[in-house]
């Protein structure tokens, strides 16, 4: 299991990066953009309705993480498909496929989670690292949240048909219902 694990990890950073001119870059790059948009659209509702807290802080601790479960959930949608050639080994199956996609997703997200604090750290922000084992245990829950969900949603892309077409945008809507019941309770 570890080598065919280790196989498809490295199958999906290739098909995942391997084309792009700027590979590995593309991954936080993404997520920083997403959340410069979100920063852009909410920031000035948010400070507005929420003085006392830093909305960049809010947003890169309670977007990224609910990215990296979305992301490994749509992601096992097209798992089976586009694996179909090594799942006729008997030494891989389709719960490696998930488990590799799912580790890929949850290193790319909790290193960018780590750069953006970083960042934030940098340009003044303060950070505090008093509750890091409450945040490593959302983050533990939340990566088997999402896995669990993707174990769901690999069923779901090979047999749902058109229904899977809509889930990444449910994950969409349900982000931004959070973000306003957020902003709802704290008004």
């Amino acid at each position: 299991m570890g080598a065919a694990f280790h196989a498809l990890l490295m199958r999906e950073l290739q098909t995942r990066f391997g084309g792009y001119r700027l590979g590995y870059l593309w991954a936080p790059l993404e997520i920083m953009f997403q959340v410069a948009i979100y920063l852009i659209v909410f920031g000035a509702i948010m400070t507005r309705v929420l003085p006392g807290m830093d909305y960049m802080l809010f947003l890169v601790a309670g977007l990224v993480p609910f990215r990296m479960m979305s992301t490994i959930a749509t992601r096992a949608l097209g798992a089976v498909e586009a694996n179909q050639g090594l799942l006729m080994y008997r030494s891989v199956r389709h719960i490696d496929v998930i488990i590799a996609r799912s580790f890929l997703e949850l290193v790319i997200y909790f290193f960018t989670f780590v750069l953006l604090l970083v960042i934030l750290a940098f340009i003044g922000i303060p950070i505090s690292l008093a509750h890091l084992n409450v945040v490593l245990f959302c983050w533990l829950t939340l990566f088997l949240f999402g896995f669990g969900l993707a174990m769901i949603m690999m069923v779901v892309g090979y047999y749902g048909g058109e229904i899977s077409k809509i889930i990444g945008l449910i994950f969409t809507i349900l982000y931004l219902y959070l973000e306003l019941c957020i902003l709802f309770i704290y008004s």
